[in-house]
């Protein structure tokens, strides 16, 4: 065990004290915010933890920092739900009370917004800022359709790092109704920006607007991503694995884990690579001994540039989202609208399952548990469970049917199937555990079960 205090750094005032068992996570401990007062300064917290008497002379130190800022009434506000990833937003739409978020969406060109949102989706990123033009009214636009957006901010930092430009571009934005958060930088990796640059821009936004977080995207595996992503407070991953030659490039020269360019970093051209680079990031954060920031999923709607042969089938695409799922992400933000009918169609059929009731409810209140399904490795599985509802997610990664028995036994015993919100796989109960047989290739399925 561990015993621990938690106290403001400037006057030692205690806030929580409490016992937790070594090596458990996710532990939640209540304080009261009265002792705080509300500021846009953030205050400095310390934690004090020492084994019980009977142990070691030992003592250990943790700090952060926490943000109790004042109630506003105007625009919006969006926090980092840091338990379970999710953003948590508050505007006029929500009377200003905090609701979760599941953004579920495209990188756009600010196109027909309302024939975007009768798609299912709830989240915009908008290539295209009030930099480009007289933009105002398509920002209105947005905000009049509750949809949120991240405002991109790429333009920016194309040429290096402005930092009058950016302030200049923050006052006409940052108390807009849907303002979801700030993108600071796309593939900032990929494009060798300088390895400051995104912490420069993240403290700048901070301190002028801390009620929005602020988010970009890595492009590669791993090429200086702590620098990068210690500008974000949550990190998008953008492997693009359809249609591609893994191994050898349309510049001639080979691909392996430091050299050549195949359009999707360090991957293998399978669906896989979404899940991989998920798990990636996740564990670098992990080994850095960071604080586990959230991640989303860029999904990849296109094809060519000499790197892509296709578009991904919409199997294909409903399998990243799960997978995607799966492995973390609290969000989807496809690149690019307007895609083929066909995958704009399949984002939103998916994304109107996804953000409502009862899946998102599950996606955005746990963290997924995997399942490992012996002698079943293309077989991707997670579970979630909130106030003893259970959703089970479920890919196929196999592109072949199957006529195979398949049994998942979650560390539950389950009742029955209350529910299949996403997909048609044949479940049944049998012993407590999960069954299904005659599966399609790329088969996907949002299962809520009763315990």
């Amino acid at each position: 065990m561990l015993d621990f205090d938690i106290r403001l750094e400037d006057n030692d005032e205690p806030l929580a004290s409490n016992s937790v068992a070594v090596n458990t996570t996710n532990n939640v401990v209540q304080f009261d915010l009265t002792v705080l007062q509300p500021r846009l300064e953030p205050y400095d917290i310390v934690l004090y933890g020492a084994p019980p008497s009977s142990y070691a002379n030992e003592s250990y130190t943790a700090t952060t920092k926490i943000y109790y800022l004042p109630a506003k009434y105007n625009g919006s506000t969006v926090k980092v739900d840091n338990l379970y990833g999710c953003l948590v937003a508050a505007n006029h739409v929500t009377n200003y009370s905090f609701v979760d978020i599941l953004p579920f969406g495209f990188y756009t060109d600010c196109a027909n917004v309302t024939a975007y949102k009768d798609l299912g989706f709830n989240a915009i990123n908008p290539v295209c800022s009030f930099l480009d033009g007289d933009l105002d009214n398509v920002f209105n636009w947005m905000d009049q359709l509750d949809l949120w957006y991240q405002y991109d901010m790429r333009h920016i930092f194309d040429t290096g790092l402005n930092t009058s430009q950016l302030i200049e571009a923050l006052p006409p934005v940052k108390d807009r109704s849907n303002l979801l958060s700030w993108y600071t930088a796309d593939e900032p990796d990929g494009w060798q920006y300088a390895l400051n640059q995104t912490k420069i821009a993240y403290d700048i936004l901070k301190e002028v607007d801390p009620y929005h977080p602020t988010a970009l995207v890595l492009n590669c595996d791993n090429y200086y991503f702590n620098e990068y992503s210690s500008g974000a407070d949550y990190i998008m991953e953008d492997a693009y694995p359809v249609g591609i030659n893994a191994t050898y490039s349309k510049w001639n020269t080979t691909c392996n884990e430091t050299y050549g360019d195949c359009g999707c970093d360090d991957c293998i051209g399978e669906l896989q690579d979404v899940s991989n680079r998920l798990d990636d990031f996740f564990n670098y954060q992990l080994w850095l001994g960071e604080t586990q920031k959230p991640l989303w999923a860029v999904l990849q709607a296109f094809s060519g540039e000499g790197y892509w042969a296709r578009d991904p089938t919409p199997d294909e695409t409903w399998a990243m989202m799960l997978i995607s799922f799966n492995h973390g992400a609290k969000g989807i933000m496809s690149w690019t609208f307007p895609a083929s009918t066909t995958l704009e169609q399949a984002h939103g059929t998916m994304a109107k399952v996804a953000t409502t009731s009862p899946v998102s409810g599950l996606l955005v209140g746990a963290q997924p548990v995997r399942i490992v399904v012996p002698g079943h490795e293309l077989l991707d599985v997670a579970y979630w469970e909130v106030d003893g509802t259970i959703m089970l997610g479920f890919a196929n990664l196999d592109y072949a049917d199957s006529s195979e028995d398949i049994t998942i036994e979650l560390p539950i015993a389950i009742r029955g199937v209350t529910s299949q919100p996403w997909g048609s796989v044949g479940w049944e109960v049998a012993d407590g555990m999960l069954k299904t047989s005659e599966l399609e290739g790329l088969a996907t399925s949002f299962v809520i079960l009763c315990a």
